[in-house]
């Protein structure tokens, strides 16, 4: 709906408007006000009493927050009846006067643009990209093949039909959701405010809860799939094991595979690979793994004949998905042995278990701007907020257990809390308290974790596993006797697109380019010699500070196309960065990260490989690889082909 449509229908039912108004969260409630009003001063009252982006950091008087409620009744009533033209777009400083309160810290004029594209107000999608000169007849032959359908996969889709440019989706599954269908293990769930874990450009205003479970994820992905009908161009059942590019035709020949074993061919201009990292689970090399008779299965392959009830099971792994499911089984179990290397931080939130209440969705769907202003807040407060607090100092005293002054306060919080939880079995306290700094590790969001490790029928391992056996998982020297092993020990992320095999120029794959675990692209999309490939969540766009990976997507998204469009609105066919740009670029990823908390020599994780090297996260604020991606370098792109046997080379550039 637009603005107008929205107040018209909000204002119908008065009583409504009023009880919705006085229960939803107050801060996008401000924004809403002032936007429709355009009225200062309520900024300026409010500012004193909002002291970051999250819900509960806003202290906002009593009388205060009735007076906004009250006005922004007024401010609806008013614009239904007189029927004015809402403006869409504050002014540049107004708005930037209420990002500054809406997240409680002045930001600089770097964010207006990623505001404009995480808000999209009045419905515009600002990510879009629009033909120069109209919808070239080119585009008629330019075919795109996606890899995937998860959420970058879908989202491809639905920008490439909305673009006008063909394209197949080709999915190893039977649906679409990618590692959302994949994953069914008992507890999951996102660890990312799901208001902002979605497509700026599909806003939903109906989430149930605020982290939402799996189920709801992947309802939402086959929600937009169908809204805007791409199902009929994907390829379900159907896996790529192998694209090559062919030099003489400028083509990627690519060769699937179905469930039947047949083998097939397409033949496309370009290929966008939405396959992700997180989707080949790896199982651990210990010693007598296959000799366990009972049921073993990795948690992203969870057995649903399974049924924990009434038995004796170990989980190998404390990860994001562990610490989901640990909390959840354990409470039907007979007996639940934790196999733990190392601990994880783990931090709560205080709307981790809640559901979004009845006012804040009503506010959503029929408050101007409200939807919006919740998701930025949300945006900053899930990422760039504390960003900072993720690079070494230095000069810190305390190098080998925190990075900075905010990052040790962080630590000693956390400690507290955790001790605080514990209190009771100081025998559990050391093991659950990383040496590392906070952040060297994805943080988890606290499940129940400590109260689970807590519980009688519970036992924490933390000795190293020496085998397993026919009945049994041994560690330190000990047999723990189980009926079913659960292994939430992560994928083979960095071996990126594996097991398909990618061929470029010359035969050269990125297999050999790349090594087993040391993938490389400029800004996490395009590789030298690969012509016409671009990669969503490459490397070094892994998100492990916070944000969303579904944003980075998006972003990289829109780079494509712009690029795709550079090939099709000159006739040309191909498009390739060059080397320079390419080398240059990954310099400074690197450069960067040597002061990031992951490459703390403290910390062992899959976000390194074996040399060391981050090769799986940003170390980039949000804004900044935003502002990377919204235009394309296309001087660091050789463009070539030709139109009507005219050649066209951009090599010169």
């Amino acid at each position: 709906m637009t603005p107008g449509e929205m107040v018209r229908e909000a204002a119908r039912d008065g009583k409504a408007l009023r009880q919705m108004v006085g229960d939803a969260e107050i801060v996008p409630l401000l924004m809403s006000l002032v936007q429709l009003t355009g009225r200062r001063e309520y900024l300026d009252l409010a500012r004193p009493y909002i002291a970051g982006a999250w819900h509960y950091l806003q202290t906002i008087p009593k009388d205060l927050q009735r007076r906004i409620r009250t006005d922004l009744v007024a401010a609806i009533e008013s614009a239904a009846d007189d029927g004015r033209a809402i403006v869409d777009q504050p002014a540049p400083e107004l708005l930037d006067d209420m990002i500054e309160v809406a997240v409680g810290r002045r930001l600089t004029d770097e964010y207006r643009g990623v505001f404009r594209d995480e808000t999209n107000f009045g419905g515009v999608d600002n990510r879009r990209v629009q033909w120069r000169h109209g919808r070239p007849k080119q585009a008629d032959d330019f075919l795109v093949v996606v890899i995937g359908a998860g959420f970058s996969g879908v989202a491809a889709a639905i920008k490439l039909k909305e673009a006008g440019i063909p394209f197949v989706v080709v999915e190893k599954n039977p649906d679409v959701g990618g590692t959302w269908f994949e994953n069914t293990y008992p507890g999951l769930g996102v660890d990312t405010p799901c208001h902002f874990y979605s497509y700026a450009f599909e806003p939903n205003a109906e989430w149930s809860s605020y982290f939402a479970e799996g189920s709801e994820i992947l309802a939402y992905i086959r929600k937009c799939a169908d809204k805007h009908g791409i199902r009929q161009h994907i390829r379900f059942n159907e896996e790529l094991v192998s694209a090559h590019f062919d030099e003489a035709a400028n083509r990627w020949v690519v060769r699937t595979r179905g469930k039947d074993g047949a083998d097939h061919e397409i033949v496309c201009n370009a290929l966008f690979s939405g396959a992700g990292i997180l989707n080949r689970p790896m199982l651990p090399n210990i010693p007598g793994r296959d000799s366990f008779r009972g049921p073993a299965f990795h948690s992203a392959a969870w057995d649903k004949g399974f049924d924990p009830a009434g038995k004796r099971v170990a989980q190998i792994g404390v990860g994001a998905s562990g610490i989901q499911i640990a909390p959840t089984i354990a409470p039907v179990v007979d007996q639940l042995y934790i196999f733990q290397r190392s601990p994880h931080w783990v931090i709560k939130h205080p709307l981790y278990h809640e559901n979004v209440s009845s006012a804040v969705r009503w506010a959503m769907a029929n408050i101007p701007f409200y939807a919006s202003w919740f998701r930025f807040r949300l945006f900053y407060a899930a990422s760039d907020g504390f960003h900072a607090t993720l690079k070494m100092d230095p000069d810190w005293k305390h190098k080998a257990e925190s990075l900075n002054e905010a990052n040790h306060k962080m630590r000693q919080e956390l400690i507290a809390a955790i001790s605080l939880e514990l209190a009771d079995r100081p025998d559990l306290l050391a093991k659950a308290i990383p040496s590392y700094p906070p952040f060297g590790k994805r943080m988890l969001r606290d499940n129940n974790w400590f109260r689970t490790l807590k519980r009688d029928n519970v036992e924490l391992v933390t000795e190293d596993i020496d085998r397993i056996e026919a009945d049994a998982v041994v560690a330190g020297g000990k047999r723990y006797p189980v009926d079913a092993i659960v292994y939430a020990t992560g994928f083979h992320a960095s071996r990126m697109l594996w097991p398909m095999d990618i061929r470029g120029r010359g035969g050269v794959s990125l297999r050999d380019l790349w090594g087993d675990d040391d993938p490389r692209a400029h800004l996490g999309i395009t590789v030298p010699g690969f012509p016409n490939l671009f990669l969503f969540y490459g490397p070094n766009t892994n998100l492990a500070h916070g944000g969303s990976a579904v944003f980075h997507s998006e972003c990289q998204l829109r780079y494509a196309i712009l690029a795709l469009r550079e090939v099709i609105e000159a006739g040309a066919s191909t498009i390739e960065v060059k080397k320079e740009p390419f080398e240059a670029y990954n310099e400074r990823v690197d450069e960067a990260m040597r002061s990031m908390v992951w490459s703390h020599g403290g910390v062992t994780s899959w976000y390194k490989n074996k040399k060391g090297r981050v090769t799986m996260n940003s170390p980039w604020r949000l804004v900044d690889y935003r502002n990377m991606t919204a235009e394309l370098d296309v001087e660091n792109y050789r463009i070539d082909g030709s139109d009507a046997g005219k050649a066209i080379s951009n090599e010169a550039a």
